[in-house]
């Protein structure tokens, strides 16, 4: 069984490859076209830490995926083994120190902010300041032009930081206040400023991937078109699940992200996208690195 370090896993996983391979496993899991088990998710307080395992399979796909990907103190890590979905042997293991989880994270929320954002937004506000706050906006920019990022956090350092590398990326920033797009990228589990959305068409949130997180406000979902990556998932653990269970929005509302990315929705209607991860779009990236990699 191959070993594969992040240098090489690098080489071939480029942001292109990523998008492509997680947008045909989103679309491929709308259609019903997927294995994906329920997230098994550790949880380690007294390390600031907690471990996701996650599995998938997308149809007619050589390989199969199981994932693990930890963050202890805001440094992540993990690894993907592929397996060979028509005999179950192992392939390989991805030793990406979590980077493909990351990757495919910034490429399901840069391709649904895209799709349900308007079309002549070239601003947005990012609400947090990790890893994942850098990569939804550049890898955004992928897929359409941007010229200024409005940032918000916590900590003035680490805001101070995060404009700092937005800047050298060629892109003018500013203070979070009235952007059109905003994406929330925090661990958070108490709901953000209410005033950070009152002037957003389009909300993306990814930070609230287990039981007990919870970043946007249930309010944001009034009114909203709603799109989630499983229906479940969400439901169960996701801010979609805290503004149906605050009676905010009925539990049968949500559009499939997939479906948006296939057939397309209104930019210009008021928006929410929650990403809670699936393994579906974890085992399309590692077999499209396992592909690249002969």
């Amino acid at each position: 069984m191959r070993l594969v370090g992040l240098n090489e896993i690098s080489g071939v996983a480029t942001p292109q490859v990523v998008l492509d391979a997680v947008r045909q496993a989103l679309v491929a899991h709308a259609e019903g076209r997927t294995v994906v088990p329920a997230p098994m998710v550790l949880d380690f307080p007294r390390h600031a830490g907690d471990c996701h395992v996650k599995a998938g399979y997308v149809e007619g796909a050589p390989y199969f995926a199981v994932k693990i990907a930890s963050t202890f103190a805001s440094v992540n890590n993990g690894l993907m083994l592929a397996v060979d979905a028509t005999n179950g042997t192992p392939v390989a293991v991805l030793a990406d120190e979590g980077k493909l989880t990351a990757w495919r994270t910034a490429a399901a929320g840069a391709l649904i902010t895209d799709a349900m954002t308007p079309a002549d937004v070239d601003e947005v506000a990012v609400l947090g300041t990790g890893e994942q706050a850098v990569l939804q906006v550049l890898w955004l920019r992928e897929l359409r032009a941007l010229r200024r990022v409005q940032v918000w956090g916590r900590r003035p350092e680490a805001v101070d930081r995060l404009a700092d590398e937005f800047r050298a990326a060629g892109l003018e920033v500013g203070p979070a206040r009235d952007a059109a797009c905003v994406i929330a990228t925090t661990a958070a589990r108490e709901p953000l400023p209410a005033e950070l959305f009152r002037a957003a068409v389009h909300v993306t949130g990814i930070g609230t991937d287990m039981p007990g997180k919870g970043e946007l406000p249930v309010e944001v979902f009034a009114g909203a078109v709603v799109t989630t990556d499983d229906h479940g998932q969400c439901l169960d653990h996701g801010d979609f699940g805290n503004a149906v269970r605050a009676a905010v929005v009925a539990d049968d509302v949500d559009l499939a992200v997939g479906a948006v990315l296939r057939d397309g929705v209104d930019r210009n209607r008021r928006s929410v996208a929650d990403l809670t991860g699936i393994g579906a779009a974890d085992a399309a990236v590692a077999g499209a690195v396992v592909a690249r990699l002969g």
